[in-house]
């Protein structure tokens, strides 16, 4: 079986995943063992494991059936199931999770070793797995594998630190250019904001100007205006007064008369004449006169025509009696 192991770890260690961790036996708590755990793509699939206290060193497989067999057992699903026995035997996540691991031998004075490794929540271990550890018969190479890995591991981190450094450099230039290149936008900016309310602050004062120009324009257009209406109305009423003047004697002269005998004709009819023109009906053509004040000569005229129209019925009654 070791020639195996062996085989393994010569021709698959660089296609599988390699961890080494610090682990503390409960049984032996003064002695610092070191674990190294190699899988391929998922840890359900199988991994081994090796042991090492710095003088002897250990190894074991477990196979993808162990696995299942054990989350069986857990009644828990594979998925989760795996992930715990990655927290547990990686190290990972070592804060918020609190793993024990016990070694004892399969029988008293026998070779082969019994590795259990116990998930610990509130004082309670839950027991997640079992490994077989046989011993290795060259410590030695164990140990220079160890080494190996833990100066690769060193190797690639320093490389990922200096990585990490020179792109943390180059992200503070970036950063660097780019506050300049924000200050300088900034004060360009300032430099045309400037410039644009000054060009703006002319252009309102003209447009003021001007508007004002406009108002005072419009303000002398309307007293013009105004002046030119007052005069006119001015000189209508003075013609109004003139006219009214010149025609108020001859009008006088016509009423005054006209009234008079229009009284005096009115007095001299007789009664029947009165009726004949209170039952005439040429009265009501009267209502479309507009002039209210006719002359003498046509009033008169008008009277003798209805005395005489009242005269002939008068005639022609006292004919008919006789």
């Amino acid at each position: 079986m070791l020639p195996y192991l062996r085989f393994r770890f010569v021709h698959l260690k660089l296609a599988m995943k390699v961890t080494v961790c610090q682990i503390s036996i409960v049984s032996k708590p003064d002695t610092t063992f070191y674990l190294k755990v190699e899988w391929a793509d998922d840890l359900g699939a199988g991994f081994v494991v090796v042991l090492c206290d710095g003088i002897s060193a250990w190894s074991g497989e477990v196979s993808e059936d162990d696995v299942t067999k054990d989350a069986q057992e857990m009644e828990m699903t594979r998925e989760k199931y795996v992930r715990d026995l990655q927290l547990a035997l990686t190290g990972e996540d070592l804060p918020t999770q609190s793993y024990s691991f016990h070694l004892a031998p399969e029988k008293t004075g026998g070779p082969m070793l019994q590795l259990f490794y116990e998930k610990v929540q509130s004082d309670i271990s839950v027991r997640l797995g079992m490994v077989e550890l046989l011993p290795v018969p060259e410590p030695a190479e164990v140990i220079r594998e160890l080494i190996s890995y833990g100066l690769e591991r060193n190797a690639s981190l320093w490389a990922k630190n200096h990585h990490l450094l020179e792109e943390n450099q180059r992200l503070r230039n970036e950063q660097e250019h780019i506050t300049a290149e924000m200050e300088r936008y900034v004060q360009g900016k300032e430099t045309l904001e400037k410039d644009m309310y000054s060009r703006f602050v002319l252009v309102l004062n003209e447009k003021k100007a001007k508007i004002r120009a406009l108002q005072e324009e419009i303000k002398r257009l309307q007293d013009t205006v105004e002046t030119a209406k007052q005069r006119r109305n001015k000189g209508t009423a003075g013609n109004e007064e003139s006219g009214l003047a010149d025609r108020k004697p001859e009008e006088e002269s016509d009423y005054g008369s006209t009234t008079e005998d229009e009284s005096t004709e009115d007095s001299k009819l007789p009664s029947t004449s009165r009726e004949v023109l209170a039952n005439n009906p040429m009265d009501d053509s009267l209502n479309d006169i507009t002039d209210v004040a006719p002359s003498r000569k046509r009033r008169q005229r008008h009277l003798q025509q209805l005395e005489s129209q009242a005269k002939r019925p008068a005639v022609e009654q006292k004919q008919s009696s006789r």
